[in-house]
């Protein structure tokens, strides 16, 4: 059987629940051994302090705590414990411990010791600020020798670091009140996150510019601490008027097209049944990796053609070229195909992060004598920050193009719901540049590292890949998804492409159990929740979707689809536990719901999902209507245009 972690987050055990704490006028969430959400009244001054140690491939250590001892009274706090990283090739042991006092004073310190050899990128504290606290707020930096300099938050996503040299920090944050931040123990400097699609900027210690990795060896010690006070008003307790609990929707007048909505394929075979329900799902295009490095590139190219074909969909071809071009370009175009089936192609580069001006003009002109009809484009395979530095010239080409996972510096929960939002600002800074821009894939963990100086360690028999998320089986992805799609979509991106087909990282399982049964529980035949996302917002093609804004976005967010015949309102509670929605919607629904109750009915029978509605529900005398959903559960609204 099942159990409601397993459906809500592909976990077997439920996650540790987060502890509320205060420091005076402060709150927070004390979150396995880190602290997030520090607010003053509704101001978040910081998204999160945390430690973090991460080897020679910038892969992070995952930690675990013992001894942990809390100490909680009303107004204040005091928290110790030990946490130990171990991965393949890191050991290193954290002494921790964390203070509030009733002054609003946060005090967090770590004494590491390295119990083995070996080298590492980044070892000590992380401090996030959230975007639309900062945005846009000057900042004074007292650096090592004493000195002080001003910079400010940036609004575009800054392609390089914003700050330098940081000792101290202090921007302002209400009622002419400020925060302090002061390190002891290293050097800081301050990145925008949004670079990697994180909601965030992060201050962050050793600084680029020093040598890495270090090597450490057994009884090196790293000592490390971070203070945060409140200055000015903010020093005493503030009344700001809470938000109510319940999450309040509101439609904009602003619209934008459907974009193209695509999936990725793999080498996965797709039988009669998977290519029907497949073709239920009424994606538009399929895309397939050509990279001329691997020597199966033409059996890849060609099942992705075959799988196209069966499932009627248009191609979107990456092309990763070598450094021999022109003759990879040759041996491709060799390759029959019916050239109307081409939607796009991408031109990227093995030997640079971005698509260089050189290779642009080398191919793109025979690509498109060979494909008259398809879109030609350029960009990078990897994060939007190789875009951001070395924007390719789009003189000549139709389309920027990134990838896009919530999970490059963090993998919980939290952060990758957190991470939806800043998935809008990198469309919104693309379109500076075009205003075609696709994103392609969309991936819950990164398919690589294009930061890697080195080999991974080998990996372990049957030991599931790195690039595999159990999530994406579970509730939590089709929830993700919604805040990703409503994101990207109401920025204006022009093509999305989304996961693979089959498989453990597909939409649907697939004719074969999962080929790592103790991680990645699923049987052969299992409909993924996400897969329902995808039924109903392709069937939307040619439609528009309308600007929504949620009061609590890290709670419930919401995507707004419209055709000639009806609307559609998807909603997705993004968080463990029940939320409470209010919608403005003046006429009678018809709603299902998908969540821990009827997926697994959903999946014994999938086709029987869309008979399990509730008709003719109706809004309230304030002319909103009233949902309460369960745990990352989903719904589907509908009325009449």
């Amino acid at each position: 059987m099942q159990t409601a972690s397993l459906i809500r987050y592909g976990l077997t055990a439920p996650l540790a629940e987060p502890r509320m704490l205060c420091a005076g006028p402060l709150t927070m969430l004390y979150d396995r051994g880190f602290l997030r959400y520090i607010r003053l009244g509704d101001h978040e001054v910081l998204r999160m302090i945390y430690h973090a140690v991460r080897d020679h491939n910038w892969a992070t250590a995952i930690g675990e705590i013992q001894d942990e001892v809390i100490e909680q009274q009303d107004d204040s706090f005091r928290i110790r414990y030990q946490y130990v990283c171990r991965n393949e090739t890191i050991h290193l042991r954290w002494q921790c411990e964390i203070t509030g006092d009733p002054q609003g004073t946060l005090q967090f310190t770590i004494n590491g010791e390295a119990l083995s050899e070996f080298q590492r990128n980044r070892a000590g504290f992380c401090v996030l600020h959230p975007i639309p606290e900062c945005t846009g707020q000057a900042c004074t930096l007292t650096h090592p020798d004493g000195s002080q300099s001003v910079a400010t938050f940036p609004m575009a996503i800054s392609p390089h670091q914003p700050f330098f040299n940081i000792r101290e920090m202090q921007w302002p944050i209400s009622n002419g009140g400020a925060a302090v931040l002061w390190f002891v123990g290293d050097v800081f400097e301050t990145e925008d996150q949004r670079n990697w699609t994180d909601a965030s900027y992060k201050t962050y210690c050793t600084p680029l510019a020093k040598p890495f990795p270090v090597l450490l060896k057994p009884g090196d010690k790293i000592e490390q601490s971070v203070e945060l006070r409140l200055v000015g008003a903010v020093s005493s307790p503030l009344h700001f008027q809470s938000k109510p609990a319940e999450t309040v929707l509101s439609f904009g007048s602003s619209t934008q097209p459907m974009p193209a909505i695509g999936i990725g394929s793999n080498s996965e075979t797709l039988t009669d049944s998977v290519v029907d329900m497949l073709k239920d799902a009424g994606f538009h295009h399929l895309r397939v990796e050509v990279n001329f490095q691997k020597p199966d590139w033409i059996e890849v190219f060609r099942k992705a053609v075959d799988d196209a074909t069966q499932l009627q969909l248009k191609l979107e071809i990456a092309l990763i070229f070598n450094q021999l071009a022109n003759f990879e370009l040759y041996t491709f175009l060799k390759q029959t195909i019916d050239p109307a089936l081409v939607y796009s192609v991408t031109v990227l580069s093995n030997f640079s992060k971005s698509t260089p001006v050189s290779l642009i003009e080398q191919v793109v002109p025979p690509l498109r004598q060979a494909f008259p009809t398809a879109l030609v484009g350029a960009g990078t395979n990897a994060f939007f920050v190789a875009v951001n530095r070395e924007t390719p010239p789009l003189q000549t080409v139709d389309f920027v193009s990134y990838a896009i996972s919530p999970q490059a510096h963090a993998i919980d929960n939290l952060t990758m719901m957190e991470n939806t939002a800043a998935q809008a600002d990198t469309v919104r800074d693309a379109r500076h540049w075009t205003q075609n821009v696709h994103i392609s894939p969309v991936t819950l963990r990164p398919r690589f590292n294009p930061d890697a100086k080195g080999d991974d360690p080998d990996s372990v028999p049957h030991q599931m890949p790195f690039s595999t998320d159990p999530r994406q089986m579970a509730l939590f992805c089709a929830a993700w998804t919604v805040a990703s799609l409503k994101n990207l979509m109401q920025a204006g991106a022009r093509s999305l492409t989304y996961y693979e087909t089959v498989g453990e990282q597909g939409i649907v399982q697939g004719d074969r159990p999962s080929a790592y049964p103790d991680q990645f529980i699923s049987e052969a035949g299992t409909l993924f929740p996400v897969y329902w996302v995808f039924q109903i917002l392709n069937g939307f093609r040619g439609g528009k979707i309308i600007s929504t804004t949620s009061s609590h976005p890290l709670k419930v967010e919401a995507l707004l689809l419209q055709n000639d015949q009806s609307k559609v309102l998807i909603l997705a509670n993004q968080t463990d536990e029940v939320q409470t929605v209010s919608v403005p919607i003046h006429q009678p629904v018809s709603q299902w719901i998908l969540d821990e109750i009827s997926w697994p009915k959903a999946n014994v029978a999938p086709a029987s999902f869309w008979d399990e509605i509730e008709q003719n529900r109706l809004p309230d005398e304030t002319g909103h209507l009233q949902l309460e959903l369960i745990p990352y559960a989903t719904a589907f609204l509908e009325w009449e245009s």
